[in-house]
């Protein structure tokens, strides 16, 4: 089991108005969660990343889904299996 947390990135432009939202199984605690803009700016419009600092709280099949959506409009999807 991973004893230190792990962190995800996918790109993200608050400026279009679509965000990314994550879920995780029982097994995973999300730690922290921010939007990183792009080196040498701190321009929330620009394009940048979110990202989000993951502990594994428990072993076993664990799973995250993320979904980039502006309102009911979905533009990107993912899962992501962990076996921990």
């Amino acid at each position: 089991m991973l004893k230190r947390p792990f962190t995800i990135q996918f790109p993200e432009n608050p400026g279009t108005g679509f965000s990314w939202d994550i879920a995780t199984s029982n097994g995973l605690e999300v730690m922290d969660e921010q939007y990183v803009p792009p080196k040498g700016g701190d321009d929330m419009e620009a394009p940048g990343y979110r990202t989000w600092q993951i502990q594994v709280v428990s072993g076993g099949s664990q799973k995250i889904t993320g979904t980039c959506r502006k309102g009911n409009q979905v533009s990107s999807c993912f899962e992501i299996h962990i076996d921990a």
